[in-house]
């Protein structure tokens, strides 16, 4: 997580990302200032201008903070920090052989998916300008790499499945973009829509309770597949991978992912491919005191992505030719008479947390799962009750699984203001623009109090000067 140095436009004030020491980015070329997140909330405030921007489920939050090109390269160093926590440490790259100009291609394939990032690419000469910040960078780590003693191995056999992953858990956006969002729909609907409009956001926000909320912490996403591959998010490791992150890995050894597969057949009723739990390696001892709270080197499981019959993760000769619309309906059936909060295509389902999935982590597979918060509980109710938390920084936020109105579910998170600094400005932004809209809407009887209660505790959130102590991790290791 990076944010803004108030002191200047030339430099980048963060905290230390996973696995790397605020010292390891100063060595790789990247300007980085360790500074307290009060004092980069008081230098942070500009307008912003509505923007249409997309969302996964339908819900579009439409404005979006101007972009400054004057901070690209701030923005630069942050999509860069966030990039490196997806994959393996770079010297392990480097120490398999791998060069520096694949290394950057990958870092790029990243960065370029980055939707805090994305719109400061808005010319060729800005994506050539990250592209030689991104090839110095990464050749700046290789420089210090070798500085330091390393040598590539020498290639050898191995039996291991290692590749790209193709189970990825996704991305998780932002809640409060989606919370504006849901506004924002009601808002421009046609005039006679406008009525249901409302009765959905309302129903939406205050009276349907959430899947599940759970701590969102800070390590990195890893997975463990049903032939016990294991996988970032972004590759397969092999199933000797003893090591990632700087983190031992045996934490994930205890989980029967075969069992779990076994036990989704029966639920499903169809053979389904591979399977990939995945969860939060916690590879960060410093943060959050989680190894005074003894979760340093912790694998905590959130989710489950399964491949369906005739998808590129079918292992099997069942079912080749895959499934049709109907036979993914009945699935989704199955899976909801089960409990089970799910995202369904033709190729995967996506099995996010919820009461039903927590069971079968740990009574089936014998996992270690993240724990459940707020059961029961409305969107407006969670957020009265997590965000005292949030401002003193205790965690790093709170992820959300609630159902969509076509019966899927969508995640969101929703972090304190010390995590990011162009993204905390942005939402804060967002939310102060939204709360004069909600107040407009409750002066004419259209809209219910309690959402502008909720959007005013999201920005209270959003505007908090919240510190967060990132250091001292080789330390701690």
């Amino acid at each position: 997580s990076s944010r803004h140095c108030c002191c200047s436009h030339d430099c980048i004030a963060m905290a230390e990302p996973a696995g790397y020491s605020i010292q390891y980015l100063r060595t790789v070329g990247l300007q980085v200032v360790d500074v307290s997140v009060s004092a980069c909330a008081r230098a942070l405030s500009s307008e912003c201008s509505p923007v249409e921007s997309g969302a996964d489920d339908g819900a579009s939050s439409r404005l979006v903070a101007e972009v400054d090109v004057e901070n690209f390269g701030l923005a630069f160093g942050e999509a860069y920090a966030s990039a490196l926590t997806k994959f393996d440490s770079l010297d392990a790259y480097f120490s398999s052989g791998r060069a520096v100009p694949s290394i950057a291609t990958m870092l790029m394939e990243e960065i370029q998916q980055d939707k805090d990032f994305a719109p400061f690419l808005v010319s060729p000469q800005r994506v050539s300008e990250f592209e030689a910040l991104l090839k110095r960078a990464v050749g700046r780590a290789n420089a210090a790499w070798r500085k330091a003693g390393g040598m590539p191995e020498r290639a050898r056999p191995s039996s291991n499945n290692k590749g790209e992953s193709f189970l990825p858990w996704p991305s998780i956006d932002a809640y409060p973009e989606w919370v504006v969002g849901q506004i924002e729909n009601y808002v421009s609907a046609e005039p006679f829509e406008q009525a249901s409009a409302r009765t959905a956001l309302e129903h939406a926000l205050l009276e349907k309770p959430l899947c599940a909320a759970t701590i969102k912490y800070d390590g990195t996403c890893f997975g463990k597949m049903h032939d016990g591959n294991l996988a970032g998010r972004k590759q397969l490791l092999g199933t000797d991978c003893e090591e990632y992150q700087r983190t031992s890995t045996a934490s994930v050894s205890c989980c029967n992912v075969a069992a779990l597969r076994r036990q989704l057949c029966d639920i499903m009723g169809v053979e389904v491919g591979a399977v990939c739990v995945w969860g939060e390696l916690m590879c960060n001892p410093a943060f959050y005191s989680y190894k005074a709270r003894g979760l340093y080197s912790e694998w905590l499981c959130f989710g489950v992505v399964v491949a369906l019959p005739g998808s590129c993760g079918d292992e099997s000769d069942a079912a080749a030719a895959g499934l049709g619309a109907g036979d993914v309906g009945r699935l989704a059936l199955r899976l909801s008479e089960q409990g089970l909060a799910h995202s369904i295509s033709s190729s995967q389902v996506r099995l996010c947390l919820c009461p039903a999935l927590h069971k079968l982590l740990q009574k089936v597979a014998g996992c270690e799962v993240v724990d459940l918060h707020f059961p029961g509980l409305t969107h407006a109710e969670v957020v009265a009750r997590g965000a005292a938390d949030l401002r003193s920084g205790e965690n790093e936020g709170l992820v959300l699984v609630f159902a969509r109105p076509n019966g899927q579910a969508s995640v969101r998170k929703w972090k304190n203001s010390g995590e990011g600094g162009t993204v905390c400005k942005k939402h804060a932004q967002l939310l102060n623009k939204c709360l004069d809209l909600c107040k407009d809407l409750v002066s004419q009887r259209r809209l219910d109090v309690r959402i502008v209660e909720m959007v005013e505790t999201m920005l209270s959130v959003a505007e908090a000067a919240t510190s967060v102590e990132k250091k001292g991790n080789a330390a701690l290791r």
